[in-house]
């Protein structure tokens, strides 16, 4: 038989049989690889959604340890979607997840919170035949990737679990650590102390009308003209007037005021007259000693052009005024006379007053 040149002992047959092995090797080793879906896990107890995805990681990972390839995220996102209800747990339910991301296989998990640790079920679906088998664990958070690798290389083979031995069944590997001491936590900040709330604000404070000052003296001046003369009167209507008050604000009665007033004419038909009456303060804004209301006096009316005579004098006003403190006030009234006779008139105009108040 011919020998290969510089090889005694090895025929050129031999070489190409050696190759061919590797080859084949070489090209079965992508085969066993398969691509598996990682479903999201489900909760029982109190799990938090925090551990769920920390599991499910955990799952990813060891799948890629195992050489397994994984779908594409959008792969992933259509896959959920195939899922009607949205959470697999049947083999129709697992294998359209499985179809809908070209996987070989579906993994879906239940994770149960045990204080340190956690008890993980794995459930996996093999796409072509739709068998789906589960295995459970307890799993130490510190040794995931390993405890659930050791879980996969069980599940996802052709032949499925069949007489598989389960070595954390019977205490072999990987067992789980013991837990650890809880930590210490560091005493509370106290809180600072809360910032006394602020005292409410006083109520405003209402003055009453003539406060602490009941007498009042005052210099005011009128402009008053003609709505009803004798039919023979001639020249204008019109007519300026100063005259004074004399008050006395009664406290038995708060608001009602006595008063006095007297006036001549400094411009137009000359003209005195003199009334006594009383007003009564309404308040409008007492904060501010604002107040109005209707005003009445009785008394006579004097002309001493034309017409001279005293005629009876029925005055009525309605009024505003302001206090400046308790001493000062200022008013504006407007004013509807009538002075009684043979010849009646009718007058009306406006009022402006100042008082000092004592």
């Amino acid at each position: 038989m011919a020998r290969c040149a510089g090889s005694p002992r090895v025929t050129c047959v031999g070489w190409i049989q050696v190759g061919l092995v590797a080859a084949l090797l070489f090209l079965a080793a992508p085969a066993l690889a398969d691509k598996v879906l990682v479903l999201p896990f489900q909760g029982q107890g109190s799990a938090t959604s925090a551990e769920l995805d920390e599991a499910r990681v955990a799952t990813r990972t060891a799948v890629a340890d195992l050489s397994h390839a994984a779908p594409t995220e959008a792969e992933v996102v259509t896959a959920q979607v195939a899922v009607k209800d949205g959470v697999a747990d049947t083999s129709e339910e697992y294998r359209a997840a499985g179809r809908a991301s070209s996987s070989d296989w579906t993994v879906g998990g239940h994770v149960e919170e045990h204080g340190t640790t956690y008890r993980l079920e794995l459930e996996a679906c093999q796409i072509a035949s739709g068998r789906v088998e589960s295995l459970a664990r307890e799993i130490d958070p510190a040794q995931s990737r390993k405890q659930i690798g050791e879980m996969l290389a069980i599940l996802l083979r052709p032949q499925g679990i069949a007489n598989a031995e389960i070595p954390w069944e019977r205490g072999g590997s990987s067992p789980v650590s013991p837990p650890a001491p809880p930590k210490e936590r560091p005493p509370p900040i106290p809180a600072a102390p809360k910032a006394p709330p602020a005292p409410p604000s006083p109520p405003a404070v209402r003055h009453p009308y003539a406060e602490n000052a009941p007498w009042a003296l005052g210099l005011d001046g009128s402009v008053l003209g003609a709505i009803q003369r004798a039919a023979n009167a001639v020249g204008s209507s019109a007519s300026a007037t100063l005259g004074g008050t004399l008050a006395y604000a009664l406290g038995a009665v708060p608001g009602l005021e006595l008063r006095a007033d007297g006036g001549g004419t400094v411009a137009g038909p000359r003209s005195f007259s003199l009334e006594a009456g009383a007003r009564y303060a309404i308040p409008i804004a007492p904060a501010i000693r604002l107040f109005a209301g209707p005003e009445a006096e009785l008394g006579t009316f004097l002309t001493f052009s034309g017409d001279k005579t005293a005629r009876f004098l029925v005055q009525g006003a309605a009024f505003v005024a302001l206090g400046i403190g308790e001493h000062l006030q200022f008013e504006l009234a407007g004013n509807i006379d009538y002075a009684a006779g043979s010849a009646s008139l009718v007058l009306g105009g406006g009022t402006a007053r100042a008082l000092v108040r004592f």
